[in-house]
């Protein structure tokens, strides 16, 4: 058996593993981010309020690493079909978002909450700012990748799903801003 046939094999149990990762990933970003707002509100995080959105953040965290593994798995099963695929290419783009966002998030953003006064103190706006529109940018790649994940034809070039992409992130970024600027104002 040569390694072609090793990941054709294993291409249906590494696209559940993937299917399952994606669930997990996004379920725990969505929660993660709507209780963020919605512990947001009081202006303070408790301890279980932390706790829940640390464990959350873990989730996603490993969610985001077995989706890479069991992407890398289905990649190989068959790389001309993938590297043709402006689809293929598009999601991978949007992982390297996720990716990036989440370093962000959890380097630049994570210490600041850990701040009893974040939601208070005028000194934290840039930083509390810039956690909604994180959230905004997590929020709209996950659904953005599901949906690329789940539409089976997709007619259009990598240039145009990317655009898409990005007027979607904007959106959502200047939504997370205008929440954040009604509820902290």
């Amino acid at each position: 058996m040569d390694i072609s046939e090793f990941f054709q094999l294993t291409k249906a149990p590494a696209t559940v593993a993937h299917v399952i990762s994606v669930i997990f990933g996004m379920g725990a970003a969505l929660v993660s981010d709507l209780l963020f707002s919605f512990f947001a509100k009081d202006k303070k995080l408790n301890s279980t309020e932390f706790s829940t959105l640390d464990i959350l953040s873990k989730v996603v965290l490993y969610s985001l690493v077995f989706i890479s593994i069991s992407g890398i798995f289905i990649f190989f099963s068959d790389v001309d079909k993938y590297l043709n695929s402006p689809k293929f290419l598009a999601k991978m783009s949007i992982l390297v978002f996720l990716l990036v966002n989440g370093y962000l998030l959890n380097r630049y953003i994570w210490p600041h909450l850990l701040n009893k006064n974040f939601f208070t103190l005028k000194k934290e706006r840039n930083i509390r700012r810039l956690a909604f529109v994180f959230g905004a940018v997590s929020v709209t790649s996950w659904l953005c990748v599901c949906v690329l994940g789940v539409l089976d034809k997709l007619n259009m070039s990598y240039s145009f799903i990317m655009t898409i992409y990005l007027g979607f992130i904007v959106v959502g970024s200047l939504v997370a801003l205008a929440v954040e600027k009604k509820e902290f104002n």
